[in-house]
C-alpha cells in the first residue's frame, strides 16, 4: 500500500530514531505478566470474547457469550471492532491475551509516530520538521495516560489512524485520483471502526483541514473528494454504525450517557500542570487521581508559535527587519502561504480544544446546548486533539527556525517533560482462562449495552438452563458463544428457562422447527412498560411439549445487520481492489503495450 520510493535515506533515519525513542517509552510494557490500569482488564476480556466469537463462527462477532455472569451481551453489535480484531489476530499467532494487548499497545505508539511523520513530511517537505512533529505527537502526557493509566486500547488505535487519514487527505488534495480517494476512504473507515468517540471529535478537524486545503488550492475538488471518501468510509463502517443508529433502542445506551459529561470538565491549572497519578477522574474541580496536563514541552511550543507568528506579523508590517531576523533566526521565505494557513488552523484548533475542556460557564453552556456531543462522556478526551494540534505546531517551529540547536532543545524538552510518565503503576498477572471465561460484569463502565428487557445490570443466576417443572430431564447440553443446545425428555408439557438475555437475533428451534415469538416461547419480558416489574428477567422461557425433543437457541443476524454486513464487505472489497488496481494499472498497461508490440513484430 505504501510505495517504498516514498522513503529516502533521511526518512529511514528518522523512522529509526522514532523506533529507538519508542524503546524508552514502551519498556515498561515488556515486564512479565500484566499491569494494573483503569480499563486494561476489560479491554483484554473483550479481545478474548471477540476471539472466541470468531472461533465459534461469528463473522462479524456480535454476541459475547460469557459476559454478564454468562447471560451474554450484544456488546459487539454496537462497539468498535478494530482493537479487538487486531488483538485477536495477535492472539491467533500464539501470544497470550495479555501479551496481545501489550504488543498492540506498543504497535499503536510506534505507528502513530511513523504515520504522523509521513503526514508532516508531506506538509513541510522537511525531515527535521516531520520528526519533531512525530515526536511531539507520541511523547505527550495524554498518550502515556492512554498507555499506562487508562490502558485505553481503543483510543490508542484510533489516534494511530488519525495521522494516516491526514496523510491520505493531503495526498488526495494534490493528486485528485482514485488511488488516494480509496486510500482516504480506507483510513477514515478504519478510524471509524477504531473508536467512535475519537472519530466524532476528530471529524470537525478533518472538515476544517479539508476546507483549508480547498481554499489554498482555490478549488472545490478536495472538498468534494473528501465528501465522497467520507461516504465511502461510513460504508466500510456500516457493520457497526447502522445497528448503532437504528437498533440502539434495544439497549440502555442513551440512558447511561445522557448526563455523564457534566462533572468531567477540567481547570486551566490541571491542563498546565497536574500531578501524575494512576487513579480515576472523580469529577468536579477537586484533585483527581489522574493527570490532565497538556505537557510542558507542548505548552512551550504553543508559546513559541504565538511569538513566531507575532514576529512574522512585524516583518510584514516593517519589512526592514526581515533581512536581519531571517539572517539570524528564521527561514521565513521557505514557508508557503498554504503552510502558513495550516499553521493558523492548528493554532486555532489547539485553542478551541482547550476551551472545550475547561470548567467554565461558556463551555458548559455549549455542551448543554449541543446535545449530540453529550455522547462524549469525558470532555478531557479532547486532549488527544490538543496533542495532534501541538504536534503540527511543533513541526512548524522546527521548519521555520534556523539554528539546529533549537531542534535538539525541543527533542530534549519533550523527553524530559515526559520522563516520569513512562512506567506502570503495579504489575499484575492473569492467565488466558481468566479472560476466556470472563463473566464478572458487562466489560463496560456503565453496563450501557444491557438490553432494555432487563430491568437492571444486576444478574443473579449462574445456571444456563433451568427446569421450571419437575417432570422434565435435560441432557446432552452444549453451548458456544452464539448457541445453546440440549435434549429434553418429559411425560407432560413442561417449561424451561434459558438464562441467555433476550436480544433481537436470538431464535429458538425445537426439533429443527423455528418457534414464533410470544406464541411458543415467552421472553420475560420485552415490552417497555414491564421493564420495572421486579419479576422481569429478560431471558427465555420455552414451552416444551411432552416426549423427547432437541432444543436449540441460536443467535442470528437481523435483516438490518445483514444489510450492514453486506455494505461493509462490498465497500471494503471495492476499496482494496481500487487501491491494488490503481497502484498497478500503469504496470499492467505497460505490459499490455509491450505484448501488443511483440505480436505486431
Amino acid at each position: 500500500m505504501i510505495n517504498m520510493k516514498l522513503f529516502s535515506k533521511s526518512d529511514f533515519a528518522a523512522i529509526l530514531m522514532i523506533l529507538f525513542l519508542s524503546i524508552f517509552a514502551l519498556k515498561s510494557l515488556a515486564i512479565p505478566g500484566f499491569y494494573t490500569s483503569h480499563d486494561g482488564v476489560t479491554h483484554t476480556a473483550r479481545i478474548a470474547q471477540y476471539y472466541q466469537a470468531l472461533k465459534d463462527g461469528q463473522f462479524p462477532p456480535r454476541w459475547a457469550g460469557t459476559l454478564n455472569k454468562d447471560f451474554g451481551s450484544p456488546i459487539f453489535v454496537y462497539i468498535y471492532p478494530m482493537p479487538y480484531l487486531l488483538g485477536s489476530a495477535l492472539h491467533s499467532i500464539g501470544l497470550s491475551f495479555t501479551d496481545s494487548f501489550e504488543v498492540l499497545m506498543a504497535l499503536t505508539f510506534i505507528f502513530s509516530g511513523i504515520f504522523s511523520y509521513m503526514w508532516l513530511k508531506e506538509i513541510w517537505q522537511s525531515t527535521d520538521a516531520a520528526l519533531i512533529g512525530a515526536l511531539f505527537y507520541t511523547w505527550v502526557p495524554y498518550r502515556f495516560v492512554l498507555l499506562y493509566v487508562r490502558a485505553s486500547i481503543s483510543e490508542s488505535v484510533a489516534y494511530t489512524f488519525i495521522p494516516l487519514v491526514f496523510w491520505s487527505l493531503t495526498k488526495l488534495s494534490s493528486k485528485n485520483n482514485l488511488k488516494w480517494l480509496s486510500m482516504s476512504s480506507f483510513s477514515i473507515g478504519f478510524l471509524l471502526l477504531s473508536q467512535n468517540l475519537v472519530a466524532l471529535i476528530s471529524l470537525p478537524v478533518l472538515v476544517a483541514f479539508t476546507l483549508t486545503l480547498g481554499f489554498s488550492k482555490k478549488s472545490i475538488k478536495p472538498i468534494l473528494l473528501f465528501l465522497v471518501a467520507l461516504i465511502w468510509a461510513f460504508s466500510i463502517a456500516a457493520m457497526t454504525y447502522l445497528p448503532s443508529l437504528f437498533e440502539r433502542h434495544f439497549i440502555r445506551f442513551d440512558d447511561s450517557f445522557r448526563l455523564a459529561y457534566q462533572d468531567q470538565f477540567v481547570t486551566l491549572t490541571q491542563l498546565i500542570h497536574s500531578p501524575w497519578g494512576y487513579g480515576f477522574s472523580f469529577g468536579g474541580t477537586d484533585p483527581d487521581g489522574m493527570s490532565f496536563q497538556l505537557g510542558l514541552a507542548h505548552i512551550l511550543i504553543f508559546v513559541l508559535t504565538l511569538a513566531t507568528l507575532t514576529v512574522l506579523g512585524i516583518i510584514k508590517v516593517l519589512p526592514k527587519f526581515k533581512t536581519r531576523i531571517q539572517k539570524h533566526l528564521l527561514y521565513y521565505i521557505s514557508i508557503s502561504k498554504d503552510q502558513f494557513r495550516l499553521t493558523i488552523l492548528f493554532l486555532v484548533i489547539f485553542c478551541i480544544s482547550i476551551v472545550l475542556m475547561l470548567d467554565i460557564a461558556p463551555t458548559k453552556f455549549t455542551w448543554d446546548l449541543f446535545k449530540k456531543i453529550n455522547i462524549v462522556d469525558f470532555p478531557w478526551r479532547i486532549l488527544g486533539i490538543s496533542a495532534l494540534a501541538s504536534a503540527f505546531l511543533a513541526s512548524f517551529i522546527a521548519k521555520i527556525f534556523r539554528p539546529r540547536l533549537i531542534l535538539i532543545i525541543l527533542i530534549v524538552a519533550a523527553l524530559i517533560a515526559n520522563r516520569n510518565h513512562l512506567r506502570i503503576n503495579l504489575p499484575d498477572y492473569y492467565y488466558d482462562d481468566f479472560f476466556s471465561s470472563y463473566n464478572r460484569d458487562s466489560a463496560t463502565q456503565r453496563s450501557e449495552f444491557t438490553p432494555v428487557t432487563r430491568p437492571s445490570a444486576r444478574f443473579e443466576y449462574t445456571s444456563r438452563v433451568e427446569v421450571l417443572d419437575d417432570d422434565l430431564v435435560i441432557f446432552n447440553e452444549f453451548q458456544k458463544s452464539n448457541l445453546v443446545s440440549f435434549t429434553t425428555e418429559s411425560k407432560d408439557n413442561s417449561r424451561i428457562r434459558v438464562n441467555t438475555l433476550y436480544f433481537p437475533g436470538w431464535e429458538v428451534f425445537i426439533d429443527g422447527i423455528k418457534l414464533k415469538k410470544d406464541k411458543d416461547y415467552l421472553v420475560t419480558s420485552d415490552t417497555p412498560n414491564q421493564i420495572q416489574d421486579p419479576n422481569t428477567l429478560g431471558v427465555f422461557e420455552v414451552n416444551i411439549p411432552q416426549g423427547r425433543h432437541e432444543v436449540l437457541l441460536k443467535f442470528t443476524e437481523t435483516p438490518l445487520r445483514n444489510l450492514a454486513n453486506s455494505i461493509t464487505l462490498s465497500a471494503l472489497l471495492i476499496v482494496l481492489l481500487t487501491m491494488f488496481y490503481s497502484g498497478n494499472s500503469s504496470l499492467i498497461i505497460s505490459r499490455l503495450r509491450l505484448k501488443f508490440r511483440l505480436q505486431r513484430k
